[in-house]
């Protein structure tokens, strides 16, 4: 009977939290669509390549930071929470933030003495400096409070804090682009990043009493270990996330450096499109990934299988159905960018099976994450950039823009494929052994 209880209060968190991140994520899938949208309805492919190039340099480097620091914050948040260690859970709650502070800091310091060089390799508009450096700070603790609300189980106070910044985002981009002022596209994203960073830290502090109420305090904890635990955890985590999550926007920077602007904005359409469509998965991934580190900590390995089976079904059925209509109509979807990107219906198309797979991997990632077997998925994400680092080498000289796009699946279907192919074997094992 308890444990019955327990089952139906897991199910009615899981679908609460999903509802609530739901919501918020239709307008974080909007926002950068929007942003490509009227960029290219508004000045074109060439704007839209260069401030997508420029964007994608600095979420090379973001990505970096907030997936050292916010999955390892998401993750021991959530498993020290299930455990009720205080100690513990404030500790990772300091090295969450102000690892980032010290590290960004460092990071703008450098890119400010070099600028001149890291502008001239990368094709970015030197009139740009400083809103691509504040971008780089305010972008990253953007991910970390988002990531940090999971990992705490403050879904609600998340989504309604993304929905009033991304209201404000479309707003400031709607006026941008009225007043014809490509000069200030980026300043968009800052004001609407800025103003979650407040309310979100204004929450975070508000209920971070609530939070800790019923934890058990353990004065003989070790600082060190935990320090050790985390960073261990980050630095596997960061590895191959950053590879695989970095392979998109260098994939777009090496457009914008051997073929042109305008092909790297037509590419830049395509992949807004593909954030969309990743609208279910990331749903998913940031509902269910502190969950299974919250049950990993809980030792309670039947909710966990619970958890993976559900969603590998939901998965796949909606993957297979999304995926079918895409291809489909993928001439009308293009399409609605103007008819400048007309032609880059073949690249959605060749980009898709990448997209099922990513989706369909959603439950397998989040298990290995979410318990004991990073260091899987982040291999995954080695592969990922080895081999498309590889075929771009190959087939971009003769098919440019096709050659990206094959490389760039190519990559992800064998890199993905690995993970799903350790999960299976993980789960098995974890399911004897734990």
């Amino acid at each position: 009977m308890i444990e019955e209880k327990a089952s139906i209060a897991l199910n009615k968190r899981l679908i609460k939290n999903s509802l609530h991140t739901g919501l918020a994520l239709v307008f974080v899938g909007l926002v950068p669509f929007a942003f490509n949208f009227l960029i290219a309805r508004t000045f074109g492919k060439e704007t839209l390549g260069t401030i997508n190039i420029s964007l994608s340099f600095c979420l090379i480097i973001t990505v970096f930071v907030t997936n050292y620091f916010g999955t390892a914050g998401t993750k021991f948040l959530a498993e020290y929470r299930g455990r009720k260690n205080l100690e513990h859970f404030i500790l990772v709650f300091k090295i969450t933030f102000l690892g980032p502070l010290i590290i960004l800091t460092i990071i703008n310091l450098v890119l400010i003495l070099k600028w001149e060089f890291f502008s001239r390799t990368f094709s970015l508009p030197p009139e740009l400096f400083t809103s691509l450096l504040a971008y780089i700070f305010i972008r990253s603790f953007y991910i970390i409070i988002r990531r940090v609300f999971y990992g705490i189980d403050l879904v609600k106070s998340y989504a309604l804090n993304e929905i009033i910044s991304a209201i404000v985002m479309l707003i400031s981009l709607v006026w941008v682009c009225s007043a014809n002022r490509p000069d200030l596209l980026i300043e968009c994203y800052l004001l609407s990043y800025t103003l979650f960073c407040l309310l979100g830290l204004k929450t975070l502090l508000g209920k971070f009493k609530s939070i800790t109420n019923g934890m058990i305090s353990d004065r003989e904890f070790n600082t060190r270990g935990i320090v050790k635990s985390f960073s261990n955890y980050g630095a596997i985590s960061m590895i191959g996330t950053v590879a695989s999550t970095s392979t998109g926007y260098i994939s777009i920077i090496i457009t914008g450096i051997y073929l042109t602007h305008a092909d790297a904005g037509l590419y830049s359409s395509v992949l807004a499109i593909v954030s969309v469509l990743m609208f279910v998965p990331k749903l998913f991934t940031q509902v269910f990934f502190p969950e299974f580190s919250k049950l990993f900590g809980e030792g309670d390995k039947q909710k966990i299988f619970q958890i993976f089976n559900q969603t590998t079904r939901v998965m796949l059925t909606v993957s297979t159905f999304i995926c079918l209509i895409v291809f489909v109509f993928s001439e009308e979807i293009i399409s609605i960018f103007g008819n400048d990107f007309s032609n880059g219906s073949l690249i959605l198309r060749i980009i898709l099976p990448s997209l099922f797979v990513r989706m369909i991997s959603i439950p397998f990632v989040s298990f290995l994450s979410g318990t004991k077997y990073v260091i899987y998925p982040n291999i995954g994400g080695l592969i990922i950039l080895a081999i498309s680092t590889l075929f771009w080498l190959i087939l971009v000289p003769k098919y440019q823009l096709i050659g990206i796009t094959t490389g760039y699946t190519i990559g992800i279907i064998i890199g993905i494929g690995y993970q799903i192919i350790m999960a299976i074997l993980k789960i098995k094992k974890f399911n004897l052994n734990y």
